[in-house]
């Protein structure tokens, strides 16, 4: 009776499953690799809207801007602004994208509206979803999201990414030296003695140059897996989150304690004592008499980014934290509140991970101020690690712009992987049929 050899089934399940996804993952690595560089890029091939002439005169303010659009656009809302203008930029506003679920309100025709900051002229409109050279970048993105086939792309590639999850582990696997069998005697009946297992292993994780092509693309596939492991492991797993929801959850639920949106809303809803906190009475006598000559609130969209934000840097300065980016401000109509979003020094990345400060636009009070890195448990900073490496939303400025280039190349070692374990199975396959050949 043969007994089962777990290596070989650990190979033939790498192999043959490498082999079946190996495709989906060249096209995965190749646009990520791409998407590392997105808005660079994207300002490329969107020039004619994105890039804007820099003149003597200073630029109008976000509001009068946002003033601009909507009069220009009253059929669509736009209740996000972003923070500040740029040099040589076009202004950017977005459509408010949940207005289009409601039932009898029409989809909008496009996503973005560019106009001119120191002229206030609008360039144009944006339609993302549309086949054309400045949508470049966006067909990228969700070629890489969906493979461009909707909720049927994401299931393929949650699939995808779950086996190279495993395949992850069983490579490592595969690379540790063979054990000694027991039978392996010397002529004297006692066992060869072998290096150590760690003094074998390291050849795993060098390439050979001076050799042949098998064995050169033999060593590239070992030694960028084992070197690039734990990167490797992350944009795995991520994509599976991504993906694959109804495996991802459950399995960080039990490894690291991930916890579902009701605990999330209940501990926001603990942090709302801090609804209470109110301005310096200097600061808000001041904005209330300027308020009140206009008849309107204190905190409006003249004033709203500059009061926002002076009352996020008060508030993580009393927490002992540090206001690093601000990301962008938005209006709440339905509570008459004003949201800025805003990374601190302890938060994780710009998403899910990032902070924010409300405030009542009536009277400028504070309604909460979420300190991200304070509310997330041990198992929602680890999903916000696992994103955020994944979407490259690390750092800013040199910092970002290495990690931009780290990630591109993992983007490129993927695909390096991928066709180097095709090409390792196709010479193994001829080796195969050559040996079945000369058995006839």
């Amino acid at each position: 009776m043969t007994s089962f050899n777990t290596r070989q089934a650990c190979l033939w399940i790498h192999r043959y499953t490498g082999l079946a996804i190996a495709g989906f993952l060249i096209i995965a690595a190749i646009t990520g690799s791409l998407l590392a560089f997105h808005h660079e890029l994207d300002d490329i091939f969107n020039q004619r809207l994105a890039h804007v002439d820099k003149t003597q005169t200073p630029p109008f303010s976000i509001a009068s801007l946002h003033d601009k659009v909507i009069t220009r656009y009253p059929e669509y809302s736009f209740s996000t602004m972003p923070i500040a203008v740029e040099p040589n930029r076009a202004v950017v506003f977005e459509v408010d994208r949940d207005k289009g679920d409601i039932k009898g309100v029409p989809k909008p025709l496009f996503q973005e509206v560019y106009i001119n900051p120191y002229t206030a002229d609008i360039i144009g409109a944006r339609d993302k979803d549309q086949w054309a050279w400045h949508n470049t970048m966006w067909k990228v993105f969700w070629l890489h999201r969906e493979l461009l086939l909707g909720d049927i792309g994401k299931l393929i590639l949650g699939i995808v990414s779950l086996v190279w999850t495993i395949n992850c582990f069983i490579g490592f696997y595969l690379t540790f030296p063979r054990a000694v069998k027991k039978n392996h005697l010397s002529p004297q009946g006692s066992a060869k003695k072998r290096a150590p297992a760690l003094k074998r292993w390291l050849p795993a994780w060098k390439i050979r140059t001076k050799t042949n092509t098998f064995k050169l693309n033999y060593d590239v596939h070992h030694a960028f897996g084992l070197w690039l492991w734990l990167m490797l492991f992350v944009i795995a797993w991520s994509s599976v989150g991504f993906n694959l929801k109804q495996i991802y959850k459950p399995v960080m639920q039990v490894v690291v304690g991930l916890e579902g949106k009701e605990s999330k809303g209940a501990e926001d809803k603990d942090n709302k004592p801090n609804r209470a906190g109110k301005l310096d009475k200097q600061a808000l006598t001041g904005l209330q008499l300027s308020a009140n000559d206009r008849g309107a609130e204190v905190v409006n969209k003249a004033n709203s980014i500059d009061y926002l934000s002076q009352q996020a840097n008060i508030a993580a300065q009393k927490n002992g934290l540090k206001v690093t980016q601000l990301l962008g401000i938005r209006w709440v109509e339905e509570d008459n509140q004003w949201q800025l979003r805003f990374k601190t020094n302890k938060d994780i990345g710009k998403k899910s991970g990032a902070s924010s400060i409300t405030v009542n636009a009536i009277d400028g009070s504070i309604e909460r101020v979420n300190f991200a890195y304070q509310n997330a448990s041990f198992g929602n900073k680890a999903d916000q690690w696992l994103s955020t490496l994944h979407m490259g939303h690390i750092s800013h400025g040199i910092g970002h712009l290495l990690y931009q280039i780290f990630l591109a190349l993992i983007g490129l070692a993927v695909a390096v992987l991928s066709g180097t374990g095709v090409y390792l199975w196709w010479k193994g396959r001829q080796q195969r049929l050559k040996s079945l050949a000369k058995l006839r």
